[in-house]
């Protein structure tokens, strides 16, 4: 799994070649905009179809699908009795109540008011439990993999991407089924000749699919504010400063001037240069950011003392700031103290985890974004990576070579709080709370070269399915169980859709699981075909909006909602057990993000990913994955005292070996 030293050296002649490259020479438009696309940002959203409510007799027919792998025959019987009496009775009622709901608010989706509400009504801290986060890959030419120059030139092209939001000129998202048939001069030349209220009709008809894009406005300029009880999401895009958080302290740093135009890249160099050369660690019991990693009633209370020691305007500048850029001392190869800071942060002092997001740039160069979830999901977020990607290295705004120009102090302000004795205390007490919360928290990374992407469709099976099979193969040969198992699936295509969870632990995987560590094999390809072929119908279902989960919640919350009692199949032992999801999965198909290492060290590598997040349940994992055209890869979190991220990312590695084998034979046959 460690590279050759041929390749190594291939790699390095390649990082020499784009040594040639110069840094930008844009000017006027072509600087300020990231794009002007000829279809408004926009264009679709009015035309977009509404995420649809599936029969409830097909809900619950799915649910007891899934149930039949991840309950015991016991549990499973009682599950059974219970949802269809719900199905017979409240049910009914209930459904007619949702479908009512769904009709009075056209401009939304059955779910998405509710999936917010979910969100800022939790009252566990966000870091950890909600935020995840997201590796940049290196700069193909090495010496761009430099804290200054990367942190400069990401500010740069995220002002570019937001202004060609505000001005409607960035390219709408829209899925292709066949990109060179479909993304074409004639495709947007008819789309954005018809009316928004006909335009998606007009992308389907060239197989294109136009995703929604309302969480696009909440990327930039916001925060999630505590409140007891619930939170609110606050937003103010009249700002024209981004946050830089170094050795605690935080940072006004203009990006835009009065006009609202991006500023020249070497005055912001400028200001990032003067930051990190003269920056003083701040004492750790003033590092306000420290309390956002707080649960949410004790940073609402937290918040409400600093607004009465008159730091209100201080909140502001950091609330309605563009984004978090934190810049970090740490250098290091080791990928779980690297995972750790990107999670958790040790003890918050150089975060602040309420923003829509912080870009997280180390010693190294190395840039990670960490988003706080209830705005939105990982959609727009690797929009945003996947552009500034391109744009930073095809531009190269500063370079490690450029001297800084003089700092310009009107560019850059020191956020400064008011503080008394009694906040200090608690600051130091939130840092010493979120320490002791994350220290059972362990990762173990890896990546798998045997297979990948293109090799796995050779088989004409779905390489998504084949990892999901590997994490089911590996999570039964070491704890001898089938476990409720959670795969994140958007549901974009729709109006305000959000996602689905898609239950990958099916009849299929199982039995081929139970198979292959009980050595029971007699038809391989028709295991292997029966895991692909359901897996892609699951997908389907749930990125069409037929799943059961969002579906049963939202059944659940309508009961709330009429003030009835919450009825007895939502309170039943099964149920609970389905919701405990021990396999929490989520991949975003991208060569954007870097992932890297073997099972046992980290190292990086160009052109993979690495998506890491909490395990949602005590007992659980938390396993980031992504299949690539090079590699398999997975980040894994888990809490020491429960599970070992290390023995699991070995059982995986195993069980790929495993795969690799029967797909060889697969081909064969």
């Amino acid at each position: 799994m460690w590279h050759s030293r041929r390749e190594l050296l291939q790699a390095s002649v390649g990082f020499a070649k784009q040594r040639t490259r110069n840094t930008h020479n844009l000017t006027g438009d072509a600087y300020q905009f990231l794009q002007k696309s000829e279809i408004p940002t926009y264009h679709f959203q009015k035309s977009l179809r509404r995420l649809p409510i599936p029969k409830l007799e097909m809900s619950v027919e799915r649910y007891l699908a899934s149930a039949k792998v991840a309950l015991s025959e016991e549990m499973f019987n009682e599950t059974q009795k219970a949802i269809k009496e719900f199905e017979k009775n409240e049910g009914k009622e209930l459904q007619e109540a949702l479908i009512a709901y769904d009709q009075k608010h056209k401009e939304s989706s059955y779910i998405s008011e509710p999936w917010f509400d979910i969100y800022l009504r939790a009252r566990v801290p966000v870091a950890v439990n909600y935020n995840p986060f997201m590796m940049y890959a290196p700069d193909p030419d090495q010496r761009y993999n430099h804290q200054l120059t990367r942190s400069v030139n990401f500010a740069i092209s995220y002002a570019r991407f937001k202004r060609a939001l505000d001005a409607n000129i960035l390219a709408p998202e829209v899925f292709h089924m066949n990109p060179k048939k479909s993304d074409t001069q004639l495709f947007r030349a008819v789309c954005k000749n018809l009316p928004e209220s006909l335009s998606w009709f007009g992308a389907v008809a060239f197989k294109a699919f136009p995703l929604d894009m309302s969480q696009y406005k909440s990327l930039f300029n916001g925060t999630r504010i505590p409140k007891k009880e619930k939170d609110v999401l606050y937003n103010d895009s009249t700002q024209k400063h981004f946050i830089a958080l170094y050795k605690g302290r935080i940072y006004a740093v203009k990006v835009f001037d009065e006009k609202g135009n991006v500023l020249p890249s070497d005055q912001v160099h400028a200001s990032m240069a003067h930051i990190l050369a003269t920056g003083k660690e701040l004492p750790q019991e003033e590092c306000v950011g420290s309390l956002t990693s707080l649960d949410r009633d004790s940073w609402a209370e937290a918040r409400t003392e600093l607004e009465k020691l008159d730091n209100l305007a201080s909140l502001r500048q950091i609330d309605g700031a563009l984004f978090a850029l934190c810049l970090d001392d740490l250098k290091t190869q080791d990928h779980k103290r690297l995972v750790q800071s990107l999670l958790i942060g040790d003890a918050a002092t150089n975060r602040w985890f309420d923003k829509c997001f912080q870009l997280i740039v180390d010693g190294n160069g190395q840039a990670t974004i960490n988003f706080e979830h209830s705005w939105g999901d990982g959609v727009a977020v690797l929009r945003l990576m996947e552009e500034s990607f391109k744009d930073t290295n095809k531009h190269h705004f500063v370079s490690p070579d450029d001297k800084p120009k003089e700092f310009d102090p009107s560019q850059v302000q020191e956020i400064k709080f008011k503080l008394d004795d009694s906040m200090k205390k608690r600051i130091e007490a939130a840092q010493k709370k979120h320490v002791e919360a994350n220290k059972d928290l362990d990762f173990a990374t890896g990546e798998y070269t045997g297979m990948n992407r293109d090799t796995i469709k050779k088989t004409r099976l779905s390489p998504d399915s084949i990892m999901q099979l590997a994490i089911q193969i590996a999570y039964y040969s070491t704890y001898k169980e089938f476990v409720p198992t959670y795969e994140s699936c958007s549901t974009a295509a729709f109006l305000k859709g959000r996602t689905e969870c898609m239950r990958s632990a099916t009849a299929a995987t199982r039995n081929a699981t139970s198979a292959i560590v009980d050595h029971k094999i007699e038809n391989i390809k028709e295991f292997l075909k029966n895991c692909s072929n359901q897996h892609t119908e699951l997908v389907k279902q749930a990125s069409m909006g037929n799943g059961f989960d969002r579906h049963l919640l939202g059944l659940k919350i309508t009961a709330g909602r009429l003030g009835k009692p919450v009825p007895a199949f939502f309170e039943g032992p099964g149920y609970n057990r389905m919701n405990h999801f021990v396999l929490s999965t989520s991949t975003l198909s991208t060569e954007t993000i870097v992932f890297g290492g073997d099972f046992s060290k980290f190292c990086f590598v160009k052109f993979s990913k690495i998506l890491g997040f909490g395990p949602v349940v005590p007992d659980g994992f938390g396993i980031g994955y992504n299949v690539v055209a090079s590699k398999l890869g997975a980040v894994i979190s888990s809490n020491k005292n429960h599970k070992d991220a290390n023995e699991f990312a070995n059982s995986l590695h195993k069980a790929l070996d495993i795969l690799k084998g029967h797909l060889e034979k697969y081909k064969e046959v």
